[in-house]
């Protein structure tokens, strides 16, 4: 859509310098697309440039040096606990639109697993008597079935709220097999990224949450799930383990620290200052 109706595209690849790459972002700039999708472009660009420079069909690799379109990088939110209950209160499953639906992102804010993950899941990763599931694979860009993300296979708790969930949507689902998707279409096939999306706006919309000046996706949960466990005193390095985090400085990301997680500074306070 937009390199091949470029002038970039008809120079041979050899003859390409650093300059027209750069003309070519600052016409991208100039259609008034998003950062983000300006950048997501000039990656798939630059790929090319570094295949071809690795397999020394050009000399040198004008694209090394392009930088990425800078933009407002915008704040993941959290939901707080009343949030969450009003998003999977039991007597909402309409919300969704299926068991299946609500089942899938309730197994989200309850593990705090990644889209992929949680659609790459197959019954045989739930294991009942051991009170887990087994993360071991996750849906690729490319369709494709590969470790988690940071080649990290790990266990999350299956607390019982979610078991007799899944247990629930066992019970109505038409392929029960071991090898089968937990969440995917009638006839078997994956779901993907669009129907996740999708599905999670439809019931943020409905949810009776207020969404003005805030930042809320599916990802939320997992900022959420991390923010409650840590607020609640939880050891950090267990969390990371749960989450699939190497170090704390990705664990501190997924943290929002709002004012109603400092209580207890505020009866320290109350206390230092009660006789006056």
């Amino acid at each position: 859509t937009h390199l091949f109706t470029s002038p970039l595209s008809a120079i041979p690849i050899g003859s390409v310098k650093r300059s027209h790459l750069i003309d070519f972002r600052s016409s991208l700039r100039r259609k008034n697309l998003a950062p983000a999708t300006v950048n997501k472009i000039m990656s798939a660009v630059k790929v090319i440039f570094n295949e071809a420079a690795y397999r020394e069909d050009i000399d040198r690799n004008p694209a090394r040096e392009v930088g990425r379109v800078q933009g407002k990088r915008l704040q993941v939110d959290i939901f707080s606990p009343e949030e969450l209950l009003l998003l999977f209160a039991p007597d909402r499953l309409d919300m969704w639109g299926d068991l299946q639906c609500y089942t899938c992102f309730f197994l989200a804010s309850c593990t705090g697993m990644r889209q992929g993950e949680v659609l790459a899941l197959q019954w045989k990763h739930v294991k009942w008597e051991q009170r887990c599931i087994s993360v071991e694979q996750s849906w690729k860009d490319i369709g494709e079935l590969g470790l988690p993300k940071w080649g990290r296979t790990r266990s999350v708790y299956l607390a019982d709220t979610l078991a007799r969930q899944l247990k629930a949507h066992l019970s109505t689902t038409p392929r029960p097999g071991e090898d089968e998707l937990i969440f995917c279409y009638p006839d078997g096939s994956r779901l993907g990224p669009t129907w996740w999306r999708k599905r999670f706006k439809k019931a943020l919309e409905q949810s009776g949450i207020p969404l003005e000046g805030r930042v809320l996706r599916p990802h939320s949960l997992r900022h959420t799930l991390n923010t409650l466990m840590r607020n609640a005193g939880e050891n950090p390095d267990k969390i990371r383990a749960s989450m699939g985090w190497s170090d704390e400085a990705i664990q501190d990301n997924y943290t929002h620290w709002k004012a109603e997680h400092f209580t207890d500074q505020g009866r320290i306070i109350d206390a230092l200052w009660s006789n006056r």
